[in-house]
């Protein structure tokens, strides 16, 4: 038996745990103050539009000519993109007559590097080929975003010596992957084969190309890796590699990718193997943007129970939070929701307002943040729905000021639109899936950026890898989309929670492991940063071992890579820096003037 003395501490032991679990809950409670975005700024107090670089010719900055018809090609925009955000002079020719005549009359000078589009040339022409030649000797490099047929190659010898190609092997060659070599993009060295079965979905590179094998005096970047056991390495077919002259070089791109925004890491990568170091703006923010999340309707009953034998209502609470939580805690990104009450405005299935309150508890516990999306299952004019969702959120929500908004697959004049709508009011930047454009982030109105999702969360195939490396290599930047529509209104059997879970939570955990040097961040603070990356502009010299750096256009702080060969960064006046990978430097630059001061990255000792 328990004596009475006993039972009575006891009980006061299991009182006192019971209050203090209970004053924790309340504290947390308390001090969670979900009803506030910390995130949210006026957008009178940020740069806006006008702020923004707009490509200013100056002396001594570097310039990049484009030769290509922009009809004929969607590479000129690329390149045009890629200037604007490396803050290097631009001009584009549809011909090379056209661009001769531009230096005549000296409207450009000689460029640092001049990108060619081989639909725009006239290769019959042996003047123009010896033309090319002339560029190199000046000291411009050459970039053949894409290459004349292997037919007109091999009746030029010219030709072949300008690209380093020694013979055609093979006009049509069919390989087994691709090898992408260390150090041309950020990530490091990448393989590109389907190996097993299951990643036989994954393999949607280029694989079909002309087989060149190479002279001497070049440099691979990328190669092919065909079937035969017996090729040796060496003579592998090549992709993207580079001829090397006295005082330029001539790349060379085998394949198509400098018409998306995978050129823009291909132009990086070219300009950091053009000079002894590059240093270039990046954004530095990495988002992970979680859209139509939570659903706080029960719809979709049905297909719910036979699924997961639960209500939509249940799905979202007790699986798919913890898989968000678990990879969440796994990675460096940065962690933002884009709202979605009901998916369906026609039922009567309407949104249960104590479950908001419970999921923005949980996001803001996990640093997160909230905006609207404009989704909808419906036939629901977009302006309608917002109104339905705005009653929700003032009864429940009335102090969160909702700064960012997935536009979905809504019209950009639904969009233009709806941001009429009071409960758009404050929204400073649109979230808008990936549409393969160069173009990632930029402004809607003067104070409206809008920022494009680099990646679908559920899929990474091989060309979505380089895709990814490119675009955090030109520009630290990067936006993993994961849309929970499909969960509750799955397309098909692939749908499920427990198969896409999975997939979001490999790529997620696998694939951004290269780019932990960067900040994770939400849309309001990757906004922030694209805003005063938009208005940076920089001048940089070198003297013996170190790099002057001044920036100009934002106070704020500004981020920087640094691409070296063999040199290492050893201090940082004005700024700090970090190592992202060998020969690569993520410099911070907190005031206008930065020093940077360099040493070998090899040094060795020795005792005599």
């Amino acid at each position: 038996m328990v004596s009475r003395r006993n039972f009575f501490a006891v009980t006061a032991v299991m009182a006192i745990v019971f209050f203090m679990f209970q004053s924790l809950n309340m504290a947390k409670e308390y001090w969670n103050d979900y009803e506030v975005n910390k995130y949210a700024e006026d957008t009178e107090q940020l740069p806006g539009k006008t702020d923004a670089y707009t490509g200013t010719l100056e002396e001594g900055k570097s310039t990049v000519v484009c030769i290509g018809e922009p009809e004929q090609t969607s590479g000129t925009e690329v390149v045009k993109q890629w200037a604007l955000y490396a803050k290097w002079e631009f001009h584009s020719y549809p011909t090379v007559a056209a661009y001769e005549q531009a230096r005549e009359e000296k409207e450009v000078s000689a460029p640092k590097l001049l990108v060619i589009y081989s639909e725009s040339i006239r290769w019959e022409d042996a003047e123009q080929t010896e033309t090319f030649r002339q560029y190199v000797e000046e000291g411009t490099s050459l970039l053949f975003a894409t290459m004349p047929d292997a037919e007109t190659i091999e009746k030029s010898p010219v030709l072949q010596e300008l690209f380093g190609i020694e013979r055609v092997v093979e006009e049509s060659t069919t390989v087994e992957g691709l090898h992408l070599y260390e150090g041309f993009l950020l990530g490091g060295e990448t393989i590109y084969r389907a190996d097993k079965k299951e990643d036989e979905k994954n393999q949607d590179m280029e694989l079909t190309f002309p087989w060149y094998r190479l002279t001497s005096g070049t440099k691979v970047y990328m190669k092919g890796i065909p079937g035969e056991e017996s090729v040796k390495t060496e003579e592998y077919p090549v992709v993207i590699w580079r001829k090397s002259f006295e005082k330029g070089y001539v790349f060379a791109v085998n394949g198509d990718y400098m018409q998306d925004a995978a050129g823009l890491g291909v132009l990086t990568g070219v300009v950091s193997e053009i000079g002894s170091y590059t240093i270039y703006p990046v954004v530095n923010a990495q988002n992970l943007v979680i859209a139509n999340y939570p659903g706080l309707a029960d719809e979709n009953e049905e297909k719910m129970q036979e699924l997961y034998s639960r209500s939509a209502e249940n799905v979202f609470r007790d699986l798919v939070w913890p898989s968000i939580a678990s990879v969440y805690a796994e990675n460096h990104l940065g962690l933002s929701f884009m709202l979605e009450p009901q998916f369906d405005y026609a039922d009567d299935n309407l949104p249960k307002p104590q479950d908001l309150r419970y999921y923005m508890g949980l996001i803001n516990e996990q640093k997160g943040e909230c905006g609207l999306s404009g989704y909808s299952v419906s036939d629901t004019e977009l302006r309608a729905k917002l109104k339905e969702d705005e009653q929700l959120m003032q009864q429940e929500l009335p102090k969160y000021r909702f700064t960012s908004f997935y536009t979905a697959d809504r019209s950009e004049e639904e969009v233009t639109e709806a941001l009429k709508e009071p409960s758009l009011s404050e929204v400073r930047t649109l979230i808008e899936p990936y549409d393969d454009q160069s173009d990632l982030f930029g402004y809607q109105t003067e104070e409206i950026t809008t920022q494009k999702m680099v990646i679908d969360g559920y899929e990474h195939t091989y060309r979505d890898d380089f895709k990814v490396k490119s675009i955090e290599s030109a520009l630290g930047y990067t936006g993993i989309l994961l849309d929970l529509s499909r969960v509750v209104y799955p397309q098909d059997d692939s749908d499920v929670w427990e198969k896409l879970s999975k997939q979001f939570a490999s790529n997620t955990s696998t694939y951004w492991r290269a780019f932990q040097g960067f900040d994770g961040t939400t849309v309001s603070e990757s906004d922030l940063r694209i805003r005063n990356f938009l208005a940076l502009d920089y001048t940089q010299t070198r003297t013996d071992d170190q790099i002057q750096l001044t920036r100009q256009g934002t106070e704020e702080t500004v981020w920087f890579v640094l691409r070296t060969h063999n040199e290492s960064v050893e201090d940082v006046d004005g700024g700090s820096f970090q190592k992202l990978e060998e020969d690569a430097w993520l410099i911070q630059a907190d005031k206008e003037h930065v020093t940077i001061t360099l040493g070998p990255s090899d040094e060795r000792y020795y005792q005599e």
